[in-house]
């Protein structure tokens, strides 16, 4: 079982894109795949078509210990999601004993998935820290820009930390090159300048800039369900394979 964190710092550079999209395209490869939304702001959840005001329970109650995870996971036509909701925010404030595990303990013994995903917040609080001490692999997604690109340093600070003290285990898999048009001189440059600094690490598949990638979320719809013969969809097929050539177990 490949337990993955895809996660950034960085907000808006296609990390729950490529969270559902990438679930979407193992589910129909045929792994059984599970995405965990540990983003108090939702946004996987409602990329699969949940509102989280219409939902009982999420991962928040889980990590509470208020229920059990089997409780809580949405079954989507075979791919298992773990919702979020706004509250999971107040996870922060909550004096629980040693917050870092709270996610790894409350899935002690899960089985019977080939993947699990987890999209992470746009920061290195305590929600990501939760899914680096959990995971066994990191997939950073990396708008080609000049900031994102400088701003992922950060991360990579942060994963060492947690090597050191949490989870010896974790790596960082792969970087995920988005939101890539070759005619903008500033993405060709940031790729040329990753391969350069971080060599092995990128992803050969590009996601290229595609308005429909951003359509799809507010139909509550994956990009193969939207527009399954769209370049979103066709990079995002590619990207997967290589993840699935990629096997570090």
């Amino acid at each position: 079982m490949r337990i993955i964190a895809i996660s950034n710092n960085k907000g808006g550079v296609g990390k729950t894109t490529s969270t559902v999209n990438i679930a979407a395209a193992l589910h129909i490869l045929g792994k059984k795949v599970l995405v965990i939304d540990i983003d108090h702001q939702a946004q996987s959840t409602y990329h699969f078509g949940y509102n989280p005001n219409n939902l009982t329970y999420s991962v928040y109650n889980v990590l509470k210990g208020e229920i059990s995870y089997k409780d809580v996971i949405i079954d989507r036509d075979g791919l298992h999601i773990l919702p979020s909701k706004n509250e999971l925010k107040d996870i922060e404030f909550i004096p629980l004993p040693a917050k870092e595990f709270l996610l790894k303990e409350a899935l002690d013994g899960m089985s019977g998935y080939d993947f699990i995903l987890i999209d992470c917040p746009p920061s290195l609080g305590i929600l990501t820290l939760n899914a680096l001490t959990f995971a066994k692999e990191i997939l950073v997604p990396l708008q080609v820009q000049f900031l994102p690109f400088h701003g992922m340093y950060n991360l990579f600070e942060a994963v060492q930390m947690v090597k050191r003290r949490l989870n010896k285990d974790v790596e960082i898999t792969g970087i995920i090159g988005t939101m890539f048009n070759p005619k903008k001189q500033i993405n060709v440059e940031v790729i040329e300048e990753t391969k350069k600094r971080l060599p092995g690490k990128l992803f050969e598949t590009l996601i290229r800039e595609n308005v429909l990638l951003q359509e799809a979320p507010s139909w509550g719809k994956t990009i193969f369900e939207y527009k399954p013969n769209s370049n979103g969809a066709v990079d995002y097929m590619n990207l997967t394979k290589e993840i699935l050539e990629k096997d570090v177990n």
